[in-house]
């Protein structure tokens, strides 16, 4: 008689511990979802809003680039570093140019600057509060030909 109440007790034990298994396992997927969601999805999006902003640092700086070249000739670059911009797949109407000294004023061997500046308003996926610049801007120098 005690081992037919030994087995009783031990399936009743076993079937127990079996739901507060399933109970825990339950628990182990619901915090792993919330790590997830919490951890891991912020991470991603900020690799993607980084990268992206690698992106335009490149696109800006290789139209800098091909802008000074440009105005080193006697050119206006502004056509130019927008061009460069619209190829790379950014608003080209969100590119600001400035020449110093002035294209008319320059003589041959006079240094020529350009800075350009593309507005990241609106270009990240998420807001970062303040994480990311607002505008990126590089400056490129050359010599007057």
């Amino acid at each position: 008689m005690n081992a037919v109440m030994n087995t009783a007790m031990n399936a009743a034990d076993n079937a127990a511990m079996n739901a507060r298994k399933a109970r825990e396992k339950g628990s182990a997927t619901l915090e792993f979802a919330l790590a997830v969601s919490l951890v891991l999805a912020p991470m991603l999006l900020g690799l993607a809003d980084f990268s992206r902003y690698l992106d335009v640092s490149h696109a800006v700086s290789r139209a800098a680039h091909e802008g000074v070249f440009e105005a080193s000739r006697g050119h206006d670059p502004a056509f130019i570093v927008q061009s460069c911009v619209a190829a790379a797949g950014l608003d080209s109407s969100k590119v600001r140019v400035s020449v110093s000294p002035a294209l008319n004023g320059a003589t041959r061997g006079t240094a020529m600057q350009i800075t350009v500046t593309y507005n990241l308003v609106g270009y990240a996926l998420a807001s970062w509060g303040g994480l990311f610049p607002q505008a990126f801007s590089t400056r490129a120098t050359a010599r007057h030909e």
